[in-house]
C-alpha cells in the first residue's frame, strides 16, 4: 500500500492487526522489565500490548503516521491491563517525537518498507539510531512472505550499516504458519 487512508488502516487492522509474528517476537526477545521500547510502525499496538507482560516498570511507546491506526491502537487497549503504560504518537519514522538516546529496545516489525520511499526510509534509521541508546537494541522483523527476496535483504543490510548498525544476531523463523527474519542490531560506536 502506498498511501495509508482511513480505509486501508481499517482493511490491515482487520487482516493484519493481531499477526502473530508481534507476539512470536516479542518472546524471542530478552526485555528488561524497566526498559524503554518504541514500536515504529506500532499498527494497532499489538507488539506493545504482548511486550506490556514483560516491560512491567518501564515504557512503552508505539509511533504511527497514521491517523486512524493510531486512534485503532489506542481502541484496543480499552481494558487491557496495560493500558496506562503505553503511550501511542502519531509521528512518520523520520521525525520520532522522542528524546535523544531515549531508547532501550525500538521495534520495527513489519513496519521498515512501510517508511516510504530510500531517502525516508534513510532518515528513519537515523532517527532510530539518534533515539537509541549506546548499549540499546533496534529490531527489525521482514515478513518472509514480502516480495524482494534477496535483492531486499541485501538492501536493508547495506541501509543499516550506512545508518551506523551492525547486525549482531539474525534468525530466520518458520514455525507453524508463521515464517520470518529477525535481525538484531545494535549502534556500531
Amino acid at each position: 500500500m502506498s498511501e495509508w487512508t482511513t480505509e486501508t488502516a481499517d482493511w490491515y487492522a482487520a487482516n493484519y492487526g493481531e499477526y502473530p509474528t508481534n507476539q512470536r517476537v516479542i518472546e524471542l526477545l530478552e526485555i528488561a522489565e524497566d526498559a524503554a521500547v518504541v514500536d515504529v510502525g506500532c499498527g494497532t499496538g499489538s507488539a506493545l500490548r504482548h511486550a506490556a507482560g514483560k516491560v512491567t516498570k518501564g515504557t512503552l511507546i508505539g509511533v504511527d503516521p497514521v491517523p486512524r491506526m493510531v486512534e485503532i491502537a489506542r481502541e484496543r487497549l480499552l481494558g487491557h491491563p496495560a493500558a496506562s503504560r503505553i503511550q501511542l504518537l502519531e509521528a512518520p519514522a523520520h521525525a520520532l517525537p522522542l528524546a535523544d538516546r531515549s531508547a532501550d529496545l525500538v521495534l520495527a516489525l513489519d513496519s521498515y518498507d512501510h517508511w516510504g520511499a530510500e531517502q525516508a526510509q534513510a532518515a528513519g534509521l537515523r532517527e532510530v539510531r539518534r533515539i537509541l541508546r549506546p548499549e540499546g537494541r533496534f529490531v527489525v522483523v521482514k515478513d518472509g512472505g514480502l516480495p524482494g527476496g534477496e535483492a531486499a535483504a541485501r538492501a536493508l543490510l547495506a541501509a543499516l550499516g550506512d545508518a551506523g548498525f551492525a547486525v549482531v544476531d539474525e534468525r530466520d523463523i518458520a514455525e507453524d504458519e508463521l515464517a520470518f527474519t529477525c535481525r538484531v542490531c545494535s549502534p556500531r560506536s
